[in-house]
């Protein structure tokens, strides 16, 4: 949700920024990735006997990222529960809207695109099921300033599966 924010928040003060750089989301999310989070988070057990066996059901939904960045991940995810078990940290009324369909309905971000004026880096993993590589290409168009970078071996979590090249990628953007 971070990059439509920022989507959002940059096209109503577009004066407040000096550069934007969004990561793999843009203003319509491809169906089948939508669909592909709801599928996860309808089959998201709710608790788990212990850290190990959490990191084993994350990792088998996750093709790229390293052992170590899905630790750290998990870690910032889940709690201790009273039961003794290990839980998840979010708001399970979220997980509820998205799976039954009764959250808000999703805003139109394309016209903000418009609006945005500052130099703006487009940032899609090529594994991605969520940005189009078509809508990622029609977003740099419509963009003032837009940049794309594709990053190989990475899907919507490009900084988690590929940082080597997420980090150049921002870097090079950033010394231009």
């Amino acid at each position: 949700m971070g990059g439509r924010n920022s989507l959002a928040f940059a096209g109503a003060h577009p004066e407040r920024l000096e550069r934007l750089c969004i990561v793999d989301i843009g203003p319509r999310i491809e169906p089948a990735g939508g669909n592909r989070i709801t599928n996860e988070l309808r089959d998201l057990p709710p608790e788990f006997n212990n850290f190990e066996d959490a990191l084993t059901h994350v990792q088998k939904g996750n093709r790229f990222a390293s052992e170590p960045v899905m630790r750290r991940r998990l870690t910032g995810q889940t709690q201790q529960l009273p039961n003794g078990k290990l839980g998840w940290k979010f708001d399970q009324e979220i997980r509820e809207q998205r799976i039954n369909g009764t959250g808000a309905p999703s805003v139109d971000l394309w016209p903000t695109l418009d609006n945005i004026t500052c130099p703006t880096l487009l940032v899609r993993g090529m594994e991605t099921d969520l940005l189009a590589e078509e809508t990622a290409q029609q977003m740099v168009a419509t963009l003032k300033q837009g940049t794309l970078a594709q990053i190989e071996r990475a899907g919507h979590m490009v900084f988690e599966d590929n940082p080597a090249d997420f980090i150049a990628a921002v870097h090079g953007w950033l010394a231009g």
